[in-house]
C-alpha cells in the first residue's frame, strides 16, 4: 500500500499496483515495478555486468576518498555513481574477463581548484614521498594575496594503490604550502608497482576540490 505524503498533489511512498513511489535527496520519483524476465542473459549483458561488478569492487576500497573527491558532483548523482561513470568510461580497459586498470587515467577527485605546475614521487624510507610546486605571487593586489593565502592553506589528499591490496590515503595531514608529503605503501609483495595520487581540498566551507593527479609510481621494497 502506498502512502501520500503531502496531499493529492504530493509524492507518495510505497507501492500502488505496479507503480513504486520513493524519494531521493528530496526529489519524489515514481517508477514501474520491473517485469520478471526469465530470458538467458546475452553475451553483451554478461560483459556489461562483469564490468560493473569489477568497477564496484575496485572503488569500494576507495569509498572514503571518493566521498571527498567527488563532493562537488552533479546533484542528480551520488559521488559513488559519478566515480563509477568515470571509471567505466576512462579507466577500465581490457577484454572480458581479463579486465585491467589504466592507473594513470584513474580519477579520484574532480573539481576546479588550481593544480601545481610540477610534481614528483620517490621512494624514501619505504614510503612514497610526493612533492609539488608551491606557486608564489609577487602581486601587491590585496585580493590576489588573499586568494593565494587561501590556496596555500588547502588540505592535501595523498593516495597509494597497488593491485589486490587495501589502498593507503591521508587527507588532512599536509597543506599545499608544505610542498611535500609522504604516505605509506599498501601491504604489497616486494617488487609490486604502487601508484600514487595527489589532490587538494579547500580548507573552508566551499567544498571545493581539485582534480586528482597521477604523480607516478614506486616499486614496493
Amino acid at each position: 500500500m502506498g502512502k501520500i505524503d503531502k496531499g493529492i498533489l504530493g509524492g507518495f511512498s510505497g507501492k500502488v499496483g505496479n507503480v513504486i513511489g520513493s524519494t531521493w535527496k528530496g526529489i519524489s520519483y515514481m517508477k514501474s515495478k520491473p517485469a520478471s524476465n526469465n530470458k538467458k542473459a546475452s553475451e553483451k549483458q554478461i560483459i556489461h555486468r562483469a564490468r560493473f561488478m569489477y568497477a564496484a569492487k575496485f572503488l569500494q576500497r576507495l569509498q572514503p576518498v571518493i566521498e571527498v573527491g567527488y563532493r562537488m558532483h552533479d546533484r542528480c548523482k551520488t559521488a559513488r555513481n559519478e566515480a563509477m561513470s568515470e571509471f567505466l568510461n576512462y579507466t577500465l580497459t581490457g577484454d572480458y574477463p581479463m579486465f585491467k586498470v589504466n592507473y594513470n587515467r584513474l580519477r579520484l577527485a574532480k573539481g576546479s581548484l588550481e593544480l601545481p605546475a610540477d610534481y614528483s614521487v620517490a621512494l624514501v624510507d619505504n614510503r612514497a614521498l610526493i612533492k609539488w610546486s608551491v606557486d608564489s605571487n609577487s602581486e601587491d593586489d590585496q585580493s590576489e594575496d588573499k586568494l593565494l593565502a587561501q590556496l596555500l592553506e588547502n588540505n592535501v589528499l595523498l593516495v597509494s594503490i597497488a593491485d589486490g591490496c587495501e589502498p593507503k590515503y591521508t587527507m588532512r595531514k599536509f597543506k599545499r604550502k608544505d610542498g611535500s608529503g609522504d604516505i605509506g605503501l599498501p601491504n604489497a609483495p616486494s617488487g609490486t608497482e604502487v601508484h600514487c595520487y595527489l589532490a587538494f581540498i579547500a580548507n573552508d566551507d566551499s567544498m571545493r576540490v581539485s582534480n586528482s593527479i597521477y604523480v607516478g609510481s614506486v616499486i614496493a621494497p
